[in-house]
């Protein structure tokens, strides 16, 4: 049986590599905006298939949120945050994303403020809200890696006594 979600993820990392290693300064912003885009439709997608993807989206190790992750840790940590909010939307809020490259060092930083509702069915708790959300991307490689994931909650809408994405 053809693995449809295998070739996408694979059609992906290709697209990225193809022309990683020749790309000029503008091609690293847009990829890097292209890749910040594209991340959050996956995570948006309410299942868990986005873990299986963290090989082929990060580097070996990441700073996720100031803390540095393996990828396996990333993966049991996203794992967590996907059973504690299954339903997930998440966008970046139009007008806001920026992108800055170091061209040097061959890596790209997206900045933007993002619009989110996240919710558990089974607990019957939703939170909705904004947050400032940073996206690392070196193109050092032979594709372009995620080498950190940050942010910062702006304002919540929901219940109150949360100090986070999760509780």
């Amino acid at each position: 049986m053809l693995n449809v979600r295998g070739l996408a993820i694979g059609a992906t990392v290709v697209a990225w590599a193809s022309a990683a290693s020749a790309l000029s300064p503008e091609d690293m912003r847009e990829r890097t905006a292209a890749i910040a885009s594209r991340y959050l439709q996956i995570w948006s997608s309410n299942n868990v298939s986005p873990v299986s993807d963290v090989p082929y989206m990060y580097g070996r190790t990441v700073q996720f949120y100031g803390k540095p992750y393996s990828q396996a840790d990333l993966q049991a940590e996203k794992l967590r945050a996907i059973a504690q909010w299954p339903v997930r939307q998440y966008a970046h809020r139009p007008g806001t994303m920026r992108v800055i490259c170091n061209v040097e060092a061959r890596k790209c930083a997206a900045r933007s403020t993002i619009d989110f509702t996240v919710a558990n069915p089974n607990r019957g708790t939703r939170k909705s809200g904004s947050a400032k959300f940073d996206l690392g991307v070196s193109f050092a490689g032979p594709r372009p890696v995620i080498l950190y994931e940050g942010g910062s909650l702006n304002r919540r809408r929901g219940p109150q006594g949360a100090s986070g994405f999760q509780e």
